[in-house]
This record gives structure tokens, sequence and C-alpha cells, in this order.
């Protein structure tokens, strides 16, 4: 058995090999996506909707023009540029648009995923190993969704922070104000960008554990870090609605009914194999600062802020994944790792090559195409039902599941929704009575918008539609597989 270790070391060992390990890392988490391809995210609509609207009045609107509830109130459209950009793929490319831009985001997650661990422990197995069961943790939460850009702007910030921690050259640091005021029009997470700098600034300035003293080289790059982030924050109020957008962030902060009743924004529930993955990385990546004995309380700091934030919210476990690899990656003496250092051929040409022909062949082999991802949209969201209100031009107002309200802000642009999933719009106390009403709950019998509401697009299974069933003020009009059309006698 001798001679295969030999053998095995200098295969792994090989540029070859190592390129095709780093085409795969790539390619594959996209191509598994196509095996299964699908548009069924309920947010992706109001954000298609949005950027239709922008296009077509030639502004940003200020008040929300979807909700009866919200019509005349103000709205801050804080993820407007996604807006448009989605829309502007739809339009050009239908919902292959929609998928098209999923694989990029996965594929550039990946990329800076890889390159982050990669130059914080230069063995490229352990790197592509890490990184896969990153992207493997991740999966469920990514998308279609403006969300996706904090991911991949996070890495690409700690990216350059921890290269300038580590090399002293900070002019690429400036870099990040420029980030910031692309990331702040983009998506309300760019606080995350904000805070981030702010503890790499900060931490520096308190004594190391053990130590009496803070090193000259970090008070300096302290410096430099706090006039990024001074220069980054003034970046991020250069959007439409100025300081205002600050308000959203508060007002998300402020909403724990939400966060018991929306699935994405639940604690941490087990039932993936991804979350175990999480699990186990915070927890390697505690046992590496332990075993480093750090004196830096850096990655400590982060891991226990990371892992408050996704356990609190399944939303958030793609921070705690990136922490996690960081803490795991970072401080390490890494000089007997010269079999396995990065020698992959300097050729990028020949990587884009082959992770664009497998996704290509991904495309073609599952069949990619507008008239799948039509047929996909009916049978996951109301087509059908929504054709029927539309025929019969059935007149609102209209009273509408949570889940559906996006799609029907962008299928039937001229009834507005009684509620959708832009929860800085609707508010918290509304989003647990809307739930209690469509549970059935005593709430239903007084709620005032059902009892004016001449149209009730209601999911066949739930409780609510199975007491209008019963409640002579309603005919039911339209019955399928999945929606029920309720009028009012």
């Amino acid at each position: 058995m001798r001679p295969v270790l030999p053998f095995l070391h200098s295969v792994f060992a090989s540029p070859l090999t190592q390129l095709a390990g780093v085409v795969a890392l790539y390619s594959l988490p996209g191509f598994f996506f196509l095996r299964n391809f699908r548009v069924t995210d309920p947010d992706i609509w109001w954000h298609l909707a949005t950027g239709r609207w922008i296009l077509q009045h030639h502004a940003i609107p200020r008040t929300d023009p979807f909700s009866t509830y919200g019509i005349g109130k103000a709205w801050i459209v804080y993820s407007w540029l996604f807006d448009i950009f989605v829309q502007l793929l739809h339009r050009q490319f239908g919902f292959v648009g929609i998928v098209l831009y999923d694989v990029a985001v996965r594929l550039a997650i990946t990329i800076a995923l890889f390159h982050l661990v990669k130059t914080l422990f230069p063995s490229v197995w352990y790197a592509i190993a890490l990184t896969a069961m990153g992207i493997f943790a991740m999966n469920l939460i990514l998308g279609p969704r403006p969300g996706m850009l904090t991911i991949l702007f996070t890495i690409i910030e700690l990216n350059l922070i921890l290269s300038a921690r580590r090399t002293g050259l900070t002019k690429k640091l400036w870099l990040l104000p420029f980030m910031l005021l692309l990331w702040a029009n983009w998506h309300i997470q760019f606080v995350y960008g904000l805070l981030l700098l702010g503890i790499f600034a900060t931490l520096p300035l308190l004594p190391p554990l053990w130590q009496k003293t803070i090193a000259a080289r970090e008070i300096s790059f302290s410096k430099q870090l706090w006039l990024v982030l001074l220069a980054g924050f003034f970046a991020t109020l250069i959007n439409p609605f100025g300081p205002r957008v600050y308000s959203t962030v508060f007002q998300y902060m402020h909403q724990p009914k939400s966060y018991s009743l929306i699935v994405e924004l639940r604690a941490i529930t087990f039932r993936e194999p991804g979350q175990f993955v999480a699990l186990f990385l915070v927890l390697f990546a505690a046992a590496a600062i332990g075993w480093r004995r750090e004196k830096n309380l850096l990655w400590p700091v982060l891991l226990l802020l990371a892992s408050f934030l996704a356990f609190r919210s399944v939303k958030e476990i793609w921070f705690l994944v990136v922490i996690s690899l960081c803490a795991l990656s970072d401080g390490w003496n890494v000089k007997s790792l010269s079999d396995y250092r990065a020698r992959i051929p300097r050729s990028q040409t020949i990587t884009c090559v082959w992770v664009l022909a497998i996704l290509v062949v991904g495309f073609r082999r599952y069949d990619v195409s507008n008239a799948w991802l039509e047929m996909q949209v009916a049978g996951h969201f109301p087509e059908v039902a929504a054709q029927y209100i539309e025929k019969h031009h059935l007149p609102g107002p209209l009273f509408n599941d949570f889940n559906w309200g996006g799609f029907l802000i962008w299928r039937l642009p001229e009834l507005p929704v009684s509620m959708d999933g832009r929860t800085n719009v609707q508010g918290d106390e509304r989003v647990a009575h809307f739930s209690a009403v469509w549970n059935g709950k005593p709430e239903w019998a007084t709620d005032e918008e059902l009892q004016h509401a001449n149209v009730i697009l209601a999911k066949k299974d739930s409780a609510l539609a199975a007491i209008l069933r019963l409640d002579p003020r309603f005919k039911l009009v339209y019955d399928d597989i999945q929606a029920q059309v309720f009028t009012r006698r």
C-alpha cells in the first residue's frame, strides 16, 4: 500500500489536477442548480413589478403604488437598482434571464469565497474543500434576490481588509467606498459592510490579550480603516432617499413577529443538511481559535456576532459560514504547505472556457426554456386563477395570501393587493394579523379588509378558504388544484 501514497501525493500536487478541482468547484453549484432550475421565490415578483414601474414612469416611487394598505404611505425602495436590473433581464430574456442571474450569482460567490480562503490558507485542496462546504451550507438561501450582492460584497470586503492587514498595502481599501455606494442602492444590508469596517477599525485599538501595548502598525491600520469607514458612510448617503434609507434598517430590527412567522426569517431548525454543515464549521472555527491561542479578539467577536445573527434567522446563515471559514483559515503557520500551495496554471482563460462549457452543457441538458419556466411558475403561483380574474374583470378590493402578494403585484398590476412580502410597508403587526386571519383564528370574523373585499384569492388548503366555502356572504367562482377565487354575493 505504501507506493499508493506517493502516487496520490503527486496526483493531488499536480497543477492540472488542481485546475480540474477548481473548475469543478466553480461550475458544479450552477450545474446542480440547473438540474432543478426554478423561479419560485415569492419576492422576485414585486422586485420585477417595481423595476417595471420605474422604467414606465422614469422615476422611483416615493409612496407604495401596489397595495391598498400602502397607497399614499411612504415607501423607501432600497433595492431600486436591483429592481431595474432584474426587470431588464426579464424583458430581454424572459424567465430564463432570472435563471441566468441565479447561476451567475452562485458562480461569483463561489469564486470570491475560494479566493478569500486560498489567500488566508494557501492550500488549493483545503480551499476547495472549505469553499465547497460553505456553498453547500448556503445553498438554500441563494437565489435571485438583491441580498446575493450583500454576500458577494461582504466576501470581497473581507478579502480587501485581510489582505491589507497582512501586507500593509492599504490603497485597495479605497475601493470600499465605491463598493458601498453601489451596495447602498442595491440592498439594505449594506450596513453589514459598514459594520465590518467598524469592527476591524476598533478592535486593533483594544489591547490584545496577554499584552500591554498596541503595535504602531495596528494603530496606523486602524486609522486607515476609520477614514475608509467615514468615506464609505458618506457614500451610502448617495441614494434617492439620502439618510432616510437607514430608517428601514431600524424598522426591520423592530419586527419580532415577522421573524417568527416568515419561514426564511425564523431560527435555524436543523432540518436541512446544510444547516448541520454550518454548525460544524462554526464549531471547528471556535476550536481553531482556541488551538492557535489567539491573542487578538477579532475572530472571537466576529464569530459570536455571526452566530447570534444566524441562529436568530436562517437567512443570515451565509454570514456565519463566511466568518467561520475566515476564522478557520487565518492565523496559521503555512510555511510547510509548499507541496499543496496554489500552483494552478495561470491561465484564467482555460478555467473560464471549461466552466462556461460545463454550464452551457447544463443549460442544454436540462432544457432551460421560457416555456418550461412558465409551466413551473403556474405550478407554484396562482397563474390560472389570475387569468380568471383578469378575463372576467373582477373588481377589487382584492384579499390575498401573504406569499402570493408579490406575484399578484406583478401579474395583476391594475388590482392592488391587500398583503405582500414587503414587511417594511405592511408592518409587523399587520403581518401577524394576516397570519391569524388566514389560519382561521377568531380575527377573521372582524377583519375589515375581508369584510369589504369583492375578490378573495385563497390557497385551497388554507383554513380561511374552508371557512369561506361555508360563508353565505361569499360565492366560490373558481376552483383548481391550488387556488380558489371567491366573490361577494
